[in-house]
């Protein structure tokens, strides 16, 4: 006779799916990599990674990219699967859903087109919309990477009904200090911006706060991470990193320190979705000041690690939002220590696979297995 097992003792059959290359640690920032390794570690998924990615080899290395082919759909392999989670795969788990109406879709996505089109000023043709709102009417879950976005979902994709669920991605560092790193005496404030984006980034008003900081005789210096304008070179209180792959251990290493020895985070972005470098910083202790714009309020999950300011504050309101945070010894260090309690909780890959995990096996338990025989 069989024997009905509960659905939830049955290790999930979970098939992971994105254009971005989960073997390669550069590829969308990381976060394939890290989401797909965090599901895989999970000990209640067997994950499979569909399509013909794979690991980066020598010369793919000495390269600095690993090439990925194109994931046909009718190439893929989802015999046995419970569900397929999707990771900023929109036209993949369309196709996935008309070749396999049978199965379950968790569409994990960090923005509606119409937040690109608005925030970014991107040229994004109306059809990409209805194609979003058709894959969100039919996934068993649309999972957010931000509170921010999941709540603007219904109105831009032109479905009230939908209730999109949010949860945040983590940290993508391979390691991350187990205690709050102490911080320098405020006397000699220490700010980090790190964006490869100059404009869209606000590189120009972190510089512009600088300038007005030290015009007013508050001791302050810059450290610019990414790809700054080299007019910037020799700039008085300006240090310039360059850009830093954390992928390479040497770079790893000194954006580490960066983000260890620095006093606040400033990130004036016109437009993010779910900047990782917040994350970053508050997992080193550094609280983050930045832009209201997309998720970076979920990112911060209060104020109490951090401030946010609207798009269109001045540098001399970031002057002034930084000597709120720099003024008491006492409260800064409050600061510091939640902001890295914020990232060494809430912030972990292997929290948002926990949180894929119930949301795949709600989408199971819909239909029980019959397993086992005796």
């Amino acid at each position: 006779m069989s024997a009905l097992l509960h659905p939830a003792a049955v290790p999930l059959e979970l098939g992971y799916l994105s254009p971005h290359n989960p073997y390669d640690r550069r590829a969308f920032s990381g976060t394939s990599f890290f989401a797909a390794r965090a599901l895989a570690m999970h000990p209640a998924i067997n994950l499979r990674i569909l399509g013909p990615h794979r690991a980066p080899g020598r010369f793919d290395k000495w390269l600095g990219q690993t090439p990925s082919k194109p994931i046909q759909i009718k190439d893929v392999d989802t015999n046995g699967l419970d569900a397929v989670l999707g990771l900023a795969a929109t036209p993949l788990l369309e196709a996935l859903g008309q070749r396999r109406p049978d199965l379950a879709l968790l569409h994990v996505t960090d923005a509606t087109p119409a937040f690109l089109r608005d925030a970014y000023g991107w040229n994004i043709p109306q059809q990409v919309d209805c194609r979003e709102a058709r894959l969100v009417s039919r996934a068993a879950a649309t999972i957010y990477s931000s509170t921010e976005l999941a709540a603007r979902a219904p109105k831009d994709l032109a479905l009230p009904v939908i209730t999109p669920l949010a949860h945040p991605f983590g940290v993508n560092f391979e390691a991350l200090p187990t205690d709050c790193p102490r911080k320098s005496s405020l006397k000699k404030l220490k700010l980090l911006f790190v964006g490869l984006d100059w404009v869209r980034k606000g590189g120009d008003i972190v510089v512009q706060t600088l300038d007005m900081l030290r015009q007013r005789g508050i001791e302050a210096e810059l450290t610019l991470v990414g790809r700054p304008p080299k007019s910037l070179q020799g700039h008085p209180g300006v240090s310039i990193a360059g850009f830093l792959d954390k992928n390479r251990p040497r770079d790893a290493i000194k954006l580490t320190r960066l983000y260890t020895k620095a006093h606040l985070l400033l990130l004036p972005s016109r437009a993010d979705c779910t900047p990782m470098v917040v994350a970053e910083a508050m997992a080193h202790g550094t609280p983050v000041i930045g832009t209201e714009t997309g998720g970076l309020a979920s990112l911060l999950g209060g104020a109490g690690t951090g401030k946010l300011l609207p798009p269109s504050a001045a540098p001399q309101d970031w002057v002034a939002a930084i000597q709120q945070c720099t003024t008491q010894p006492e409260a800064y260090a409050m600061l510091s220590e939640a902001a890295f309690d914020r990232a060494s909780t809430a912030l972990l890959w292997s929290h948002w696979a926990d949180r894929m995990h119930g949301i795949a096996l709600e989408a199971r338990l819909c239909n029980p297995l019959e397993v086992g025989a005796a």
